[in-house]
Parts: C-alpha cells; sequence; structure tokens
C-alpha cells in the first residue's frame, strides 16, 4: 500500500512538472515567434517566464525598445490570466479557430515610461482635436491650452510608473461581452473603465455586417492627484489664489464645451467645480437605448438625448440631479445662470431658433427629401432623410458609418415626427 501511494505521489509530480515544462515551452515559443515579428519595429527582452496551475503565465523585467524612436519602456511583470488551466488550455485552440476566447485578464505591475522620453513627447507634440471628450483636459494656463511633456516636467514628474489590469469576459450563447479596464499611476490618479455590449458574434470577421450594441459604459477618475498639481502650477504661472484659480478653471471648461455647441445647466456647472475644489471621485454612467443613434445625437433634442443615453453623474460619490443642457451656437455669449427653479422647465431645452416644429404622420408624404426624426410608440428613435411614403410605410435612408442605409417604419407604430431640416 506504501508503494502505492508513493509511485502515486510520483507520478503526480510527474504530470506537475510536464505541465510546467508545457507552460513555460508554449510561453517562450510564443514570445520567440512574435520577437521575431516584431524585430523590424522593436527590441523585446525579458528575464523570465512565471506559471501556476490557476491559470496564470507571465514575463518578468520586461523591456520594449524601439530603435527608430529612441526610448523604451519596462514592466517589471506582465501576466495573463484565465479561470483556471482549462481556460488557458483552450486559449490557444479558440485563437486558431478564428475565435474570441472567453475569458482572460491581462495584468501589469511595474510599468514604467519616461515623461521626458520620445515617446512622451511624441505623444503630446499635437494635442488632441478639440471636442467634448477633451474638455477636462484643456487648462487655462497662459498661453498653454494643454498640459505638455515640459509642463510635466515642471510639475514634478520625471517617470510615469502603472499598475494596470485589463480583462474581459465572453458568453457566446448569451451573445455578451464585458470589457473591464484599471490604471492606477502613481502620484496621478485611478481611472477604472466598465464596457458591456451585447449582440457579440463569435468572429471577429462578423463584426462589420453585425455590429454588437452598447449595453452600459462607465467612466471613474479616482484620487485626482493629478487635477490638484495641475491646478497649483497653473495657479502659480496666472499669479492666481487657487479658489480665485478654480472659478477661472470652470470658465475655461464651460468655454470649451460653448466651442462644441454644449451649454451646462447650473446643477452640473456646480457639481464640476465642486470636483476641482477637491477631486477624490468623479464617474459617469450610461445605459443608452436600444434604438440611440450615436452618429446624430447632435440633431435631437437635449432632452431626447438624455432620454436615448440615460446617464447618471456622480461627483465625490454624490448623485447630480437634474442633469440637463442645452444646444447654443458657439458665437453668442453665455446666457445668465439658471436659478435652481428654473431648472425643472429648461431641462431638455434648445436654443432660440433652433427649435423644429412637429408634423402629423398623415402629412409625411409632402415631407419627403427632408431629414425627419421619428419617435415609435414602444420609445425608439430613428433619423434620417425621408425617401418616399408607400404600402402604409415611411421609407428612411440613414447614415451608417461612412455611407448610408435603407429602412422602412410602419405609419401605425409611429407616435411623432419632427422636421429637423
Amino acid at each position: 500500500m506504501s508503494k502505492l501511494i508513493k509511485w502515486g505521489v510520483l507520478a503526480v509530480l510527474a504530470i506537475a512538472v510536464l505541465i510546467k515544462l508545457s507552460l513555460w515551452l508554449s510561453v517562450r515559443s510564443v514570445m520567440d515567434d512574435a520577437a521575431r515579428q516584431l524585430s523590424p519595429i522593436m527590441d523585446i527582452r525579458y528575464g523570465g517566464i512565471t506559471s501556476s496551475f490557476d491559470g496564470r503565465v507571465g514575463l518578468s523585467d520586461v523591456v520594449i525598445r524601439v530603435p527608430a524612436m529612441g526610448d523604451s519602456l519596462q514592466v517589471d511583470h506582465a501576466e495573463l490570466k484565465f479561470e483556471g488551466l482549462g481556460e488557458l488550455l483552450r486559449f490557444k485552440e479558440r485563437l486558431a479557430e478564428g475565435k474570441f476566447p472567453e475569458q482572460m485578464a491581462v495584468n501589469l505591475e511595474g510599468l514604467s515610461l519616461n515623461v521626458h522620453g520620445p515617446f512622451m513627447r511624441q505623444l503630446y507634440s499635437a494635442p488632441a482635436e478639440r471636442s467634448l471628450f477633451t474638455a477636462m483636459g484643456e487648462v487655462a494656463c497662459g498661453k498653454i491650452r494643454t498640459i505638455g511633456a515640459d509642463e510635466l516636467l515642471d510639475m514634478g514628474y520625471r517617470t510615469f510608473e502603472t499598475d494596470g489590469q485589463f480583462s474581459y469576459w465572453f458568453q457566446p450563447g448569451a451573445k455578451t461581452l464585458s470589457f473591464s479596464l484599471t490604471s492606477d499611476t502613481r502620484d496621478m490618479g485611478e481611472l477604472r473603465v466598465a464596457l458591456s455590449v451585447m449582440n457579440m458574434p463569435d468572429n471577429p470577421g462578423d463584426l462589420r455586417v453585425n455590429p454588437p450594441r452598447v449595453q452600459r459604459v462607465s467612466v471613474e477618475i479616482n484620487d485626482n492627484q493629478y487635477q490638484r498639481k495641475v491646478q497649483d502650477y497653473c495657479a502659480a504661472k496666472l499669479g492666481l489664489e487657487r479658489e480665485a484659480y478654480l472659478k477661472v478653471a470652470v470658465e475655461q471648461f464651460e468655454k470649451v464645451l460653448r466651442s462644441q455647441r454644449i451649454a451646462l445647466d447650473k446643477p452640473l456647472v456646480d457639481a464640476y467645480a465642486d470636483y476641482l475644489e477637491d477631486p477624490q471621485t468623479l464617474r459617469v454612467e450610461l445605459e443608452p437605448t436600444e434604438g440611440m443613434a450615436w452618429g446624430g445625437l447632435q440633431f435631437f433634442d437635449p432632452k431626447d438625448v438624455l432620454a436615448m443615453l440615460r446617464p447618471v453623474v456622480l461627483v465625490n460619490r454624490q448623485a447630480v440631479q437634474p442633469l440637463g443642457f442645452s444646444w447654443v451656437d458657439p458665437t453668442s455669449r453665455p446666457a445668465r445662470a439658471v436659478e435652481a427653479g428654473e431648472v425643472e422647465e429648461r431641462v431638455g431645452s434648445v436654443a432660440a431658433g433652433a427649435r423644429t416644429g412637429f408634423v402629423s404622420v398623415s402629412s409625411l408624404a409632402d415631407h419627403v427629401g427632408k431629414r425627419l426624426r421619428f419617435v415609435t410608440y414602444d420609445g425608439m428613435y430613428y433619423q434620417g432623410i425621408l425617401t418616399r411614403v408607400a404600402n402604409n410605410k415611411a421609407y428612411l435612408r440613414l447614415q451608417a458609418g461612412n455611407g448610408t442605409a435603407q429602412m422602412s417604419l410602419r405609419l401605425e407604430k409611429i407616435d411623432k415626427v419632427r422636421v429637423q431640416f
């Protein structure tokens, strides 16, 4: 009996050694192939390979050099993590079949990049085109519109050191895909992004034919030390006390948004001012409706945009209510501040002259060739050029990516119609 137990233990140990060796060889083979293919562009070196029986494989002391840029980045430990050894073994099979792996996480520990290096200077040399998404990145800082590599050095940043994790979970049966990204940069702050999509195909090649639908997205910034440093830096440049500078920063934020035709209502502006004063947590969540038109939001009334996006905004863990904005002329002067009692009435309003009228469904034939917005009885939104009305249907031409698409709506399903132009 003792011999049987001894041989059983030895057999288990032998199997474990074989699995570890197999994982080590597989990772080394993959990395050597990747290094050879990328050798004309970059040089990849690593100190060692790690693996475990719970579905983890990784590399330690990774250095990636890009000769053309004359720069490099280092990672103390990079790791692929799966739910278990079985998922790890199936990972290569699904890739060979041209399908998405069902689950994977990438952990990076100690990713470091020199602030004064060519990578960062190239990144900051051409500021991003002004948009709604860059509004928070623009600063009131004398002649400086955005913070660059030189300003980062002046603020005391020498090296960006980041720990991060990217993970996703794909459910082929339900055709849902969930993404999660967490990035924690020392002396700057933590960023969390989560995204859930529906109608996700198994094969990446089907994405263009049958694109998935965004179900939910959230962005959260925690402990924004970078924002505090920017405020101190720019306040010193302008010769202002911190309280005075915060007012200037809020005015700059509103100015950038107005250049994109957006004017926030007072509760949102006040909440942003509170965040600048104490930048602990800022969280924005969107849960778009199924019929949301991502490419044509500017043609909808603000109240309809909010109804389609269903946003939630939390500043320092306090929900901001009510949410509202207006479309404005970028060349016009800012309107007076809206009092709290007026907000409820004004949420979703538009600038004078921008409002267009509703038309009856029975008169649709008189509006062929015009851009119309349709709201159905089940709450769906559609917008496009009306091409004809026939067979008790309205036929539309919609913008779809770089091209157009055709669709029809049964007249009895249409609740409201508004002429855009």
